[in-house]
């Protein structure tokens, strides 16, 4: 009777499996980020039809509305390698690199314009590398919009108007000075807290652009909203540079392009559902928009709080805030 070894065929059938499952293995890439809807979700969406439909060995998962934890908290995950794509506001990046300030600094951008010349030009390539050392690799620029404040006491008309409000802030001792400067208590918390604050009672009201303040339903709690304008809000798109490294360089160009292309699209949705959200908006709380006269009053304000900024957070903060405000001139 004749016997045969079929460890050999076996071991060689695991092996055939092995690399035909290694083969057919998709590049997973896994966004997250904080919004919850608006042209930041959208564009997202986006991404993903175009880079699925363009390679589909690619298979990208979004997690929005902070279900992957605050902008800070992805941010380290994209560090660690956890999480590769992350479109974030520059609120929580100036602790890691102090240049990203210079994007926070209430009315250094005076137009959407404006903002753009700056950030898809030399200064904004600046910025995108800036966190290269920390392992983010930054891929174009999209954005929140200007941010508008909200309050439950009185119309801000002044920056007298801010005087004894509880007014929620990012993590940003910039925003909290400047706020200080006009008599507002400013109160950080993570973006996730800001509804259930303001439905407690926690703070009397919040500052963020149109778009969050719509999708996000602030206004449910909100009986007034100001078109201040005070902070342009770039959203950088950042990749982990431990995933990127590891991507093929077709993956690589992929996907770069497809944020870069997105920026415009991204940038016009956004215009495109302003009059949606203010509509929206305007079913619960009483829109003010300030006048360009009385605009000045709070530039003068800000202008106040360039010169702590520029000694607490040095030259390269410095080079960069007086370069942005050349470009409007």
């Amino acid at each position: 009777m004749r016997t045969f070894n079929i460890r050999p065929v076996f071991g060689a059938l695991v092996l055939v499996l092995g690399a035909a499952t290694a083969a057919n293995a998709k590049i997973v890439i896994k966004a997250g980020y904080g919004t919850g809807g608006g042209p930041i979700h959208d564009a997202m969406v986006e991404f993903e039809k175009r880079v699925e439909k363009a390679n589909p060995e690619i298979d990208v998962q979004i997690f929005p509305g902070g279900q992957l934890g605050s902008e800070g908290e992805i941010i380290g995950q994209l560090q660690a390698g956890i999480t590769d794509l992350l479109p974030t506001t520059t609120g929580p990046l100036g602790q890691h690199n102090p240049i990203y300030y210079a994007l926070e600094t209430p009315y250094v951008f005076l137009s959407e314009k404006h903002a753009y010349e700056v950030l898809d030009g030399p200064i904004g390539e600046r910025q995108l590398k800036g966190l290269e050392s920390k392992g983010l690799i930054g891929l174009a620029f999209w954005e929140n919009g200007f941010r508008e404040v909200t309050n439950n006491v009185r119309p801000i008309k002044t920056p007298e108007d801010f005087k004894g409000i509880k007014l929620r802030v990012q993590q940003n001792t910039l925003h909290m000075n400047f706020f200080k400067s006009m008599g507002a208590n400013p109160v950080p918390l993570p973006f996730t807290e800001v509804y259930n604050s303001l439905a407690t009672g926690v703070v009397d009201g919040q500052e963020n652009p149109f778009a969050l303040i719509a999708t996000n339903k602030f206004f449910e709690q909100q009986k007034y909203i100001s078109k201040t304008d005070h902070v342009y809000s770039a959203v950088p798109v950042f990749y982990s540079a431990v995933k990127w490294k590891a991507l093929p360089a077709d993956v690589q160009k992929l996907i770069k392009s497809t944020i870069v292309d997105l920026r415009t699209w991204e940038r016009n949705r956004g215009a495109e559902m302003q009059e949606t959200y203010l509509a929206e908006i305007k079913k619960k709380s009483e829109l003010y928009e300030v006048s360009a006269a009385e605009k000045k009053a709070f530039q003068k304000a800000a202008t106040e709080v360039y010169a702590w900024a520029k000694d607490k957070y040095g030259k390269e903060y410095s080079e960069i805030l007086d370069a942005i405000i050349a470009t409007a001139k």
